[in-house]
């Protein structure tokens, strides 16, 4: 399929700087590492079209997931996997079957590693498993991922994403702060609630960081390729604290957040005592293993949000959403600034209340009165910058 058109397809799913910055996420990542994408028999009967055309367009791209078939039934799970393999091979897209035994031995790995190597899809059926307990099925799962350094593991459902009765699908759920109050309930349906017991089983023992999603094969590209996705998306979770001041942060590793994040170096003496970016953190938001952070300072307009980031390894994962969240309940009237270049400008514009677009920066604000917006953007413009390239 030709560079462009795939291009095209994709900016019809997500904002253009949504596509570029998962792109280039995914593509800066070992190519066996990228996904799992789980299958069960009843998806493939009921979606394989839409199914088949989300895998051509990602190996379009060079991207080339894992299908795991007969996760959470493994009946039928070979004769689905050829149909996978044959609509395709008509599309003239590289795949491969592979059984996975009862175990998923070495063999079987290093043969899945070979079809990445060939630039092909591995479909790897679990139907000689069919006789084990879903147990033992998730190990073979967490074998294989283990084994790959998987970043994300998808599962394909006939719902939006993780249901409970009477409400909107969940859109993020973190395991550390969600999960009883979530298994505490009769609100999840049966088959969502074993599959949050056994995902964050799966989550504890992995040695890498890695994210679940649960989506529609309909959604399946957007929930890849942009920031607010399309399923329900499940991290492991972290801890993430406030912090009055820089007093007990390891400034040396913030620094490096920041310039992780935004893909530039710091000015000069940024962090140090009477830096610019230490008067900006009266308040920090900060993830315990430093791949996200918020800094905040209070001025006589309203806090003003100097930084917010995410490592880029740990972008897509669901982190930058958590500290978001935490903000925006402890801060509801705040303003901020970014360059038009930034990859989540689209994103912002989606949270912010109202904002002022000008050739070097755009500036956002929540919950601010109208008599103070014109002070606010005054306020954002004229502060120097914080990187060597601004």
């Amino acid at each position: 399929m030709d560079p462009d058109i795939l291009h095209r397809f994709l900016e019809s799913v997500g904002q253009k700087a949504d596509v570029d910055l998962y792109l280039k996420l995914f593509r800066a990542q070992r190519k066996e590492s990228f996904a799992i994408i789980v299958a069960d028999a009843q998806i493939v009967r009921a979606a394989l079209d839409p199914f088949h055309f989300d895998l051509r367009i990602l190996a379009g791209l060079g991207l080339y997931p894992v299908v795991l078939v007969g996760l959470l039934d493994a009946r039928d799970a070979d004769r689905q996997s050829q149909r996978i393999w044959e609509w395709l091979v008509e599309d003239e897209v590289a795949a491969k079957v592979i059984g996975s035994g009862t175990d998923l031995p070495q063999e079987i790995q290093t043969d899945v590693r070979q079809t990445f190597e060939a630039n092909a899809i591995p479909i790897v059926s679990l139907d000689a498993a069919k006789d084990l307990d879903i147990e033992d099925r998730f190990r073979l799962l967490h074998r294989l991922a283990a084994n790959l350094e998987t970043r994300k593991v998808i599962f394909l459902s006939t719902s939006s994403g993780i249901e409970r009765e009477g409400a909107p699908p969940i859109s993020l759920v973190n395991l550390s702060a969600d999960y009883d109050r979530l298994l505490g309930t009769a609100e999840l349906p049966r088959r969502h609630a074993s599959l949050l017991r056994h995902v964050k089983t799966l989550l504890e023992v992995l040695p890498q960081r890695m994210s679940v999603a649960v989506v529609n094969p309909l959604h399946l590209l957007r929930e890849l390729f942009t920031v607010n996705g399309a399923g329900t998306l499940i991290r492991k979770g972290s801890r993430i604290d406030r912090h009055n001041g820089l007093g007990g942060i390891d400034r040396p590793r913030l620094s490096m957040l920041l310039e992780s994040a935004f893909g530039r170096s710091l000015v000069p003496g940024a962090m140090a005592d009477d830096g610019l970016l230490v008067a900006q953190s009266e308040f920090v938001y900060l993830e315990e293993n430093y791949l996200g952070a918020a800094l905040l300072a209070n001025t006589d307009i309203a806090p003003y949000l100097g930084k917010f980031a995410v490592n880029r390894q740990a972008q897509g994962e669901g982190i930058g959403g958590e500290i978001w969240s935490m903000l925006t309940r402890d801060f509801p009237v705040f303003f901020w600034r970014a360059r038009p270049d930034n990859p989540i400008v689209s994103w912002y514009t989606k949270q912010c209340d109202g904002l002022a677009r000008f050739p070097q920066w755009h500036v956002y604000w929540r919950g601010l009165p109208p008599e103070k917006i014109q002070f606010a953007i005054a306020y954002a413009r004229a502060l120097p910058p914080s990187f060597q390239t601004e």
